[in-house]
C-alpha cells in the first residue's frame, strides 16, 4: 500500500498506449496542410497580380490606341490646313504672274507709244543741224534660247525732202567672266553682213533683225552710231541700256 506524504497533493497517473505511425500521419498531415495553403496563397496572390498587370497594361494600352487616335485626327487637321496653304499659295503665285505680265504688257505699251509719239515728233518737227535725222526708236525683245529680236528706225524731219545716205554702226557690250567683251551686230546676226549697215531714205528707215548671244556673256548696253556719207552730214552716237522688251 502506498504511502502519502503529508502536505503534498496527489496526481492520479493514466496510462496512454505508444501509437508512432499515427502521430507520423498527423504530422505529415499538418506539413501537408500547411504547404498546400501556403501554395494556394501564393497561386491566388501570383494569379491577382497577372491580373492586375494585365488590367493595367490593357488600361495602358487602350489610352496608348486613344492617343494614336488623336495624334491621327491632328496629323489630318494639319495635312489639310497644309494643303489649303499651299492652294492659297499657288493661287497668289499664280495672281502675282498674271498682275506682273499685265504690267509688263503695259509698260511694253507705254513704251511703244511713247516711241510712235517721238517718231511722229521727229518727223514732223523740224530739227537744227544734221540733216535732221535722229533715232526714232530702238527696241530689244527676247525670242528664246538666247536669242534676241533687235528694231531700229532712224528717221529724218518731214520739214527736210533731201535723201538721206550714211552709216550706222550696231555694237553689244557686256561681259564674259568678269571681262568687257564688245560684239559688232555683224558677228552676232547672220542676216548682217558687215559692220556698217547701209542708210538711204527720205524720211525714215527701219533696220531690223535677230541676234544670237554666245554663251557666258552678259549684256548691259547697245552702242549706236549713226554717220552721214557727207562731209558734214550728221554724226550721231547714242547708248542703250540692255532693257529686253517681254514678248
Amino acid at each position: 500500500m502506498a504511502r502519502k506524504v503529508k502536505g503534498s497533493k496527489q496526481y492520479r497517473m493514466k496510462v496512454v498506449p505508444h501509437r508512432p505511425i499515427l502521430h507520423g500521419v498527423f504530422s505529415a498531415l499538418g506539413v501537408s496542410l500547411l504547404v498546400l495553403s501556403t501554395s494556394a496563397g501564393a497561386f491566388f496572390a501570383g494569379q491577382y497580380q497577372i491580373s492586375k498587370s494585365l488590367d493595367e497594361k490593357s488600361r495602358a494600352h487602350a489610352r496608348a490606341l486613344d492617343e494614336v487616335d488623336h495624334l491621327r485626327a491632328q496629323i489630318e487637321t494639319l495635312r489639310i490646313r497644309a494643303t489649303t496653304a499651299e492652294q492659297s499659295v499657288t493661287i497668289g503665285e499664280q495672281a502675282s504672274q498674271s498682275v506682273r505680265s499685265a504690267l509688263v504688257s503695259k509698260d511694253n505699251q507705254i513704251a511703244e507709244l511713247r516711241q510712235e509719239i517721238a517718231f511722229y515728233r521727229g518727223i514732223m518737227a523740224p530739227a537744227e543741224g544734221g540733216e535732221g535725222v535722229s533715232i526714232g526708236r530702238f527696241s530689244i525683245s527676247e525670242a528664246g534660247d538666247r536669242r534676241y529680236q533687235y528694231k531700229l528706225l532712224v528717221q529724218q524731219s518731214a520739214a527736210r525732202h533731201q535723201v538721206v545716205t550714211g552709216a550706222v554702226r550696231f555694237t553689244i557690250v557686256g561681259q564674259t567672266d568678269g571681262e568687257a567683251r564688245r560684239y559688232a551686230l555683224a558677228d552676232l546676226s547672220q542676216q548682217v553682213e558687215s559692220e556698217s549697215i547701209p542708210l538711204r531714205f527720205k524720211y525714215f528707215q527701219n533696220i531690223e533683225g535677230e541676234l544670237q548671244l554666245p554663251e557666258g556673256f552678259v549684256p548691259e548696253g547697245v552702242e549706236l552710231s549713226l554717220k552721214s556719207s557727207k562731209r558734214k552730214g550728221f554724226n550721231i552716237d547714242q547708248r542703250y541700256g540692255w532693257l529686253v522688251q517681254q514678248s
